[in-house]
């Protein structure tokens, strides 16, 4: 009697075969339900493709009748101004905690570390009595720059420097005359570059996918990320379903394609900062 013959790592590629399609229908879905009417989407018996063919109706209707342009610039706005900050000044951070000197800088650094721990509805109280009383609602500031240190940022960070730059660069910087600022930029950030460019994706998509922080400091429309504006257009007393289904797809757009782009790059980052 033959024995049946399994290739190796069969199983592994059909788990994860599987678990790929499970994950991607969701989303396919989405992308094929915006192009779909409210009777489409709810039949009991759905079809895949809609009925009326991919007609650009739902999302007409959504710049027609909601700011949703305005929203989309808003978080395109706050998401690539706290991208940038936050790389510039965790790098920074993360450089001073590895290298440098400092009276109390294990201490803070705990502290830093600590406040990890604490989850952001902890905070939302105290966050949002500040930004009023400095009259921050409604303004993109108070949407960037409580944003501009993450903890985990700052560690990041520090771990690469800890591991990736020799000491010895620094000393020889500076004997060669180079300012502080000028061995930061030129000679630091360069060699951060994994760790920067790892930060800078999830920076990006933690940004772009934040609901409650917009939630709680914007009470206008036009100053509505596109996270809140989903959480409104989804009412649950009557919503249109092909109108939260256009506005959720593009709203994922902006990740997925920064995803697909920069994956292999910011995973394997990710793993060499970690590992090192």
């Amino acid at each position: 009697m033959k024995k049946t013959f399994i290739p190796r790592h069969f199983l592994s590629y059909l788990l994860l075969s599987i678990l790929i399609i499970v994950t991607l229908v969701p989303f396919v879905m989405m992308g094929l339900s915006s192009f779909k009417q409210d009777y489409e989407i709810l039949s009991m018996k759905p079809k895949i493709l809609p009925a009326d063919g991919f007609t650009l109706r739902e999302y007409k209707t959504l710049f027609a009748y909601w700011p949703f342009h305005r929203n989309f610039m808003n978080s395109i706005i706050v998401t690539t101004f706290t991208t940038v900050g936050a790389v510039f000044l965790c790098a920074l951070c993360g450089i001073t905690f590895a290298k440098y000197t400092f009276p109390g800088k294990n201490w803070l650094f705990l502290i830093i570390m600590g406040s990890m721990m604490l989850p952001f509805v902890s905070i939302i109280v105290p966050t949002f009595t500040l930004v009023k009383a400095l009259g921050g609602l409604n303004t993109y500031w108070a949407l960037i720059v409580p944003a501009l240190t993450p903890p985990f940022g700052i560690f990041l960070m520090r771990q690469y420097a800890l591991s990736g730059i020799p000491d010895a660069l620094i000393e020889a910087a500076y004997i060669d005359g180079s300012s502080h600022w000028n061995t930061m930029l030129r000679i630091l950030f360069p060699i951060m570059k994994p760790g920067i460019v790892s930060l800078a994706i999830l920076t990006f998509m933690g940004t772009w996918n934040d609901f409650l922080r917009p939630l709680i400091l914007t009470t206008k429309s036009k100053m509505f990320t596109v996270t809140v504006a989903l959480s409104i257009l989804a009412d649950p007393g009557q919503p249109d379903l092909g109108l939260v289904m256009a506005a959720a797809t593009l709203s994922a757009l902006p990740v997925l394609i920064i995803y697909i782009i920069f994956n292999k790059q910011m995973i394997g980052s990710i793993l060499e900062g970690m590992g090192k």
